[in-house]
């Protein structure tokens, strides 16, 4: 049981909100994940770069609740995307979350997209918004969580919880004095706060206040996808997520044991007067935000390396070459592979022109295509188009390495 003793009533508790390094580590890692981004996000067709972004939903979903200990394969989410849910009860829960996470990604992402209002990720409102969201997405029975206890409570969609709670060794603020830390937390790392003019700094803030969030443990149930949101709202915000190309999810979950111990790490307290001048340990903090920011670097190198339009049109060559061998595809479908993703869209006499076909035959190999979810068709006033998709059936030959290699072998067998 939680004594009253030990709980934590003042924000000045979680202090330093910033790591103070004199090193000048984190500016660097903090500037090359910056100009990484930037180049990444220049690598594809805007129309292509939105494709894939949609694509990788699903991805980000996968690590975002394997992180949590749910183990949803990919292909019972895709199946999710498709109201094809499970009749196992344990599978048919996995795939809801899954589904309910990919629905409030994809809504994140529309509101940080150009010309809309840009949501301030660290305030309250909004923070309580990411977790309404969440659980409206979900039935109702997934609110209801057993307390350490063993009492049954409900989690209230987008309220600070009303309970005290323990995570691992930590023991989070005391309930009745949440809007107090929020309210610090939000201050702190508001991006338009005039303390934080510097690009630089407010990237490193959003590693520091991943960390903080988790801490504050502001609701009863959720936090470690609010947190996994948050951060991605706040690097959207800076416009280093390069339109959704990339994932943190993915790096943490692929790295959870040390995320976990990073994370446990920096809730420690200060030890001794060397150890910045805050409650909790400046040295830990530092520790954390540079596995961070590493962490995501190397999702963006990784990323680079499996987008790079070298890369991608080998494997998309080499792949429509294997589906002409096994008889899934007609060889001019490889043209029109090719020229989806470098412009993102064609028209239908554009098709016809690189393969050298007739009406007829665009049109019966536009449909084996749309079939294998390859491309959609559509109109722009009288021109028939064709637009650039990507399944998961596929993932493995076109874009290898996104999932654990078990996994990308079960949906190499299912393709």
């Amino acid at each position: 049981m939680v004594k009253k003793l030990d709980l934590y009533t003042d924000p000045i508790s979680m202090e330093p909100l910033f790591p103070d390094d004199s090193s000048g580590k984190l500016e660097a890692l903090a500037i090359e994940l910056v100009e990484k981004a930037a180049k990444l996000s220049g690598t594809l067709n805007p129309i292509t770069t939105v494709a894939i972004a949609d694509f990788l939903r699903p991805m980000n979903s996968y690590y975002s609740n394997l992180i949590e200990g749910h183990d949803t394969h990919p292909l019972d989410i895709d199946r999710a995307l498709k109201n094809d849910f499970s009749k196992d009860k344990a599978k048919r829960y996995l795939q809801k979350e899954a589904h309910a996470h990919i629905n409030l990604h994809k809504k994140i992402s529309d509101e940080y997209k150009e010309g809309k209002i840009a949501p301030i990720p660290s305030s309250s409102k909004y923070l309580k918004e990411i977790h309404k969201k969440f659980y409206d997405f979900l039935p109702k029975d997934f609110r209801f969580v057993k307390t350490k206890e063993g009492k049954i409570k409900e989690v209230i969609p987008g309220e600070f919880r009303d309970v005290e709670v323990e995570v691992g060794k930590h023991i989070a603020p005391h309930y009745k004095k949440l809007d107090a830390f929020i309210e610090r937390f939000e201050n702190i790392y508001n991006p338009t706060n005039g303390n934080n003019k510097s690009k630089t700094k407010r990237i490193i803030s959003i590693a520091a206040s991943h960390h903080r969030l988790a801490w504050i443990h502001p609701f009863l149930d959720g936090n470690g996808r609010v947190v996994r949101l948050f951060s991605d709202a706040s690097f959207m915000y800076e416009n280093t997520h390069a339109s959704v190309l990339w994932s943190i999810s993915r790096g943490l979950a692929r790295t959870n044991k040390e995320y976990k111990e990073r994370l446990a790490n920096a809730d420690s307290t200060r030890y001794g007067h060397t150890d910045g001048r805050g409650n909790l340990s400046n040295r830990f903090l530092i520790e954390f935000c540079e596995y961070f920011l590493k962490v995501a670097i190397d999702q963006i190198d990784f990323m680079y390396s499996v987008i790079d339009t070298t890369n991608m049109l080998k494997r998309i060559e080499g792949f429509a070459d294997l589906m002409v061998l096994r008889g899934k595809m007609k060889p001019e479908a490889k043209f029109i592979l090719l020229d989806l993703f470098l412009k993102g869209k064609i028209s239908k006499a554009e098709a016809m022109r690189i393969t050298n076909t007739s009406d007829k035959t665009i049109k019966l190999i536009a449909e084996s295509l749309a079939d294998m979810d390859l491309l959609s068709s559509g109109k722009e006033s009288i021109t028939m188009m064709y637009y650039v998709k990507y399944p998961l059936s596929f993932s493995p030959m076109i874009f290898p390495g996104l999932y654990p290699s078990d996994k990308e072998v079960d949906i190499m067998n299912n393709s």
